[in-house]
Order: C-alpha cells, then structure tokens, then sequence
C-alpha cells in the first residue's frame, strides 16, 4: 500500500467517513493460469472470523474495470460493502476480485477459467460456501456462472445483469437476490422479470427488488445493503459434499441448441432435432450429441 493511499485512509478515517475494520482489509495481487495457459489477475483479501473453514467470495467487476493492472477492479463500491458486512458479523472469508482482459467479457471461457481459479480453493480444503457478486458486466457473468455451475454457489447477487438465453433449470438450483433500478437504459426489468418467471417452474429461491429511479450506474453501486447481503449470506451449502448423493464434480450441465446454433430456455418445447451439449461442474465438456426433442 503506497504512502499516498495510507494518509488518504487514515485522513478519511478521522473523518468518521470509512470503516475501520475495512480499512484495515489489504488484498494481495495474485495470478492464476488455468490448464490451456490463459492467465487470471485477481486480488485476494483474507478476512479472520469464526470457523475452520472460509466462506470463499467472490466478485465480478463491470465492463469499466477491464485490464491488466489488478488494480482498476477493486475501486468498485460494491467490493467495500461485502468486506464490511464481512468483517462485522465476524465471518471468516476469502475473497477474491478477478480483473477480465480488455478484450474480453464475463462470458465463456473467461468464466471457465474463474471457476477453474475458484475450485483450487475448494479443492485445497481452505473454503466450503462459494458465494457470487457483480454489477453490469459482472451480473451478466453471475447469472452466466449460476447457468454454467449449479450446485456449485451457495448464493448469489446479480444486479444489473442480463440473464436472457440461460439456463433457467440450472439457475434455479442456486438462490439468488437481484437487483433492477427503473431508470436503468442498459438492462431491462422486463428481461430480468421473464427470466425468473421461467425459473418458477423449477421451485427456484429468489429475491427481485427494484429501485425507484435508480440509474444503471446507482444499481451497481448502491445495490449492496446490509439487509440483502444478510438474506444472501444466510444461506449455505457445502462444496465439498454430494448433492442428492452425487458428487459436485459429478453432476452435468445440460445446454440445447437449435441446429442454427442458438441456445435454447432449457429443454427443447416442440418436437425436433437439436444439439445438446453436457458438460461437468468443472465445465469440461463431456459430450456434443444430436438429439430429439420432445
């Protein structure tokens, strides 16, 4: 931590104007290189609490935060939010910020490569409960990850994302609290809205609030409240254990295309053929099969 930024702290603090448990939280700058040599920045922060195990969090920036300096991402508001509620209801944490290159999205891949960097902290036995954060962007890649993974989060914040084309049965499998502002122009409430009536029909646990007048930029910035991180946190489920008695490295996630390559709302509705597409908790692709739907 520079000079500069030590005296802007310890000033603020005097103030009353920062926490003091936050800003005594530093995050270490890590890298992870996933299998196929794709590199991760991210920063770490270990928060001490109760338990022997950490919850493990972590959070997706917005499409403002991309590059290469594992440092732009951690200026997000939302990040200072879950620390402090961390820190103050003495949860014992990890938490970790990926930066996404410039070039890229929170989006295929890129996702596959956060999960991969998540799974060594499970697999190391260091953390049980993954929880999931992001604003913009980032709860675009929320929602994308909880398509991609179910049975993997704990919980999940999306807010100012887009769910459209996902997987609504797999999304269903983790609860999740998002957030809309009306005055939003970049994403929809309506898409948001159609979503988690299509989530409905697999029993899903969710929380949707909107906020009146709150731009694109308020709902990424204001979304995290004590009262929502508390309903987010209050839930639980352990990596390490089976899920209905299979294993989490065992259970398969399931994608249909049309034959044009456009993926479908879950399974096929009409009687076809169609590309499906199976895939483990770790997203490696099983198998690519053509199938008849219904």
């Amino acid at each position: 931590m520079s000079i500069i930024i030590r005296f802007l702290i310890l000033a603020l603090l005097a103030l009353g104007c920062v926490d003091r448990a936050f800003a005594q939280t530093s995050f270490s700058k890590e890298s992870f290189t996933a299998t196929d040599g794709t590199a991760l920045p991210y920063r770490k922060a270990s928060i001490p609490g109760i338990g022997d195990k950490a919850s493990l969090i972590i959070y997706l920036h917005s499409g403002s935060s991309k590059g290469d300096d594992n440092e732009t991402q951690l200026q997000e508001p939302g990040i200072n939010y879950i620390t402090e509620w961390l820190t103050q209801n003495n949860r014992k944490a990890i938490m970790v910020v990926p930066q996404c290159a410039k070039d890229k999205s929170w989006i295929g891949d890129m996702l596959v490569t956060v999960k991969a960097m998540l799974q060594t902290f499970v697999d190391r036995g260091v953390a049980d409960n993954v929880y999931i954060f992001g604003g913009s962007m980032g709860g675009t890649g929320t929602w994308n990850m909880l398509s991609l993974y179910p049975n993997f989060f704990a919980a999940a914040m999306p807010v100012a994302g887009n769910p459209s084309e996902l997987n609504a049965e797999n999304v269903a499998q983790t609860p999740l609290f998002t957030v809309m502002g009306t005055a939003d122009r970049l994403m929809k409430i309506p898409t948001v809205e159609s979503f988690l009536a299509d989530m409905d029909t697999y029993n899903a646990e969710y929380r949707f609030e909107t906020e009146e007048g709150w731009s694109h930029e308020d709902t990424c910035k204001k979304s995290y409240t004590k009262e929502r991180l508390n309903w987010v946190f209050s839930h639980k489920r352990n990596t390490e254990s089976s899920v209905n008695g299979i294993s989490t490295n065992d259970i398969m996630s399931t994608t249909w295309f049309n034959l044009d390559g456009k993926r479908l709302n879950g399974e096929p509705q009409q009687k076809g053929i169609y590309i499906k597409k199976c895939a483990d908790s770790n997203g490696k692709l099983k198998s690519t099969k053509i199938a008849i739907g219904i």
